[in-house]
């Protein structure tokens, strides 16, 4: 374990992480649902040695402690630890209940990203 850590500490101080760990195989695995021949009815799994995963989840708990430092708007949930979108949609519908009470406008514009 020692030496996996100072592995790592030598990746972040250099500030660059070896092409092998950057290179992942892709299984695709049918989610057993819908026609099989269509893509969106499968998933990928990234098959990655002990030694990424590890070093994988070391930067993921780095990145977003960085992000939580004010670097991104308290409106923003989906993708950040401890807020998702559900708690979003929770939101907006309290805000859509004020506006009848008042009563007022309400406009909203929701965008979906995926493709």
């Amino acid at each position: 374990m020692a030496e996996l850590t100072t592995l790592f500490q030598e990746l972040w101080c250099q500030g660059q992480v070896p092409q092998d760990f950057k290179d992942v195989t892709i299984v695709h695995l049918y989610k057993w649902k819908g026609n099989r021949h269509l893509c969106d009815n499968h998933r990928g799994i990234s098959l990655l040695n002990i030694a990424r995963k590890i070093f994988a989840s070391i930067f993921l708990n780095l990145l977003n402690s960085h992000l939580e430092q004010g670097l991104l708007p308290e409106s923003q949930y989906g993708f950040r630890r401890h807020r998702g979108t559900t708690d979003m949609i929770f939101a907006a519908r309290q805000l859509q209940e004020k506006c009848q009470e008042m009563p007022t406008h309400l406009y909203t514009t929701f965008v979906d990203l995926t493709t």
